[in-house]
């Protein structure tokens, strides 16, 4: 058997790593968007932070999605979501240590998911234009 190229096996490295942080970010998405979305809709749901036409569009599948983002954003980074979007919000937020520290698990996931996906389009990029 031949030896890969380098280049190939760095893609095919990014492509493995960029398949297992998807298979661990969406079910964490799922369990906290079932977990989080009941406890604090009555708290946060509501005219200061979402406007208007999220209010209604935010209440069923797929965009509900959206709403739990916005939870786990607060939840996982709390500073920057209250200079953002939860200005005012002074409450505490009924959750435990563990949903804390899953919340900015996935805000990490999500980043980090962010920072592969440009590597991974860039380098596949770069080599689609220069090596093919």
């Amino acid at each position: 058997m031949s030896e890969l190229e380098p280049t190939f096996l760095l893609f095919i490295m990014l492509s493995v790593g960029i398949l297992i942080l998807g298979l661990l970010y969406f079910p964490l998405w799922a369990a906290l968007h079932k977990y989080l979305t009941p406890r604090l809709d009555g708290l946060l749901f509501r005219e200061p932070w979402f406007q208007k036409s999220e209010l209604d569009n935010y209440r069923l599948f797929p965009l509900s999605l959206l709403r739990s983002l916005n939870y786990i954003y607060l939840i996982g980074w709390p500073r920057m979501a209250k200079k953002k979007r939860f200005k005012g919000f002074d409450s505490a937020i009924p959750v435990g240590k563990t949903v804390v520290l899953l919340c900015r698990a996935q805000m990490f996931m999500a980043f980090f998911g962010l920072g592969l996906a440009i590597v991974y389009f860039g380098y596949g990029g770069i080599m689609a234009v220069f090596v093919l």
